[in-house]
């Protein structure tokens, strides 16, 4: 079966297997192509875009994966790693909340780690991110 992408208007198929699954789970057809259906889905990961914003512990200007438009708090990673307290973000389960919101409550009062690499494993690898043990890279991830 071909169909059409709602999204980018590039024709894909559906195979015979495919449509069995679906109809076994009892969900519709899709409407968007793979590649749109992947994009949507990982929309809430950032991991190519980087800015430049100032730490909101130390005020030290470094690269990030959040903008400064991000309205919560974001930190270096020498901020992160060695002057974050966990424990001071702890609260106890308020029966009377249902859990999502506590947990969505929780989710934006924690601050993120603004650029996620293994430090002393890193040379003049500056704009990499979520990486480990490079040497002389670019825009990896």
């Amino acid at each position: 079966m071909t169909q059409t992408c709602q999204n980018c208007k590039k024709e894909f198929q559906i195979t015979e297997e495919d449509l069995q699954f679906y109809e076994r789970i009892n969900v519709p057809p899709p409407t968007w192509c793979p590649e749109c259906r992947i994009i949507r889905r990982m929309v809430f990961m950032n991991q190519r875009v980087l800015y430049k914003r100032n730490c909101d512990l130390c005020d030290k200007e470094f690269l990030s994966a959040y903008s400064k438009d991000f309205k919560g708090k974001v930190y270096c990673i020498d901020c992160w790693w060695n002057k974050l307290d966990p424990t001071d973000y702890g609260r106890d389960y308020d029966f009377s909340k249902p859990f999502f919101e506590q947990l969505k409550e929780l989710f934006e009062d924690v601050p993120r780690l603004g650029f996620n690499r293994l430090e002393p494993t890193i040379i003049n690898s500056d704009y990499c991110n979520i990486c480990s043990e490079l040497k002389n890279s670019y825009l990896l991830n």
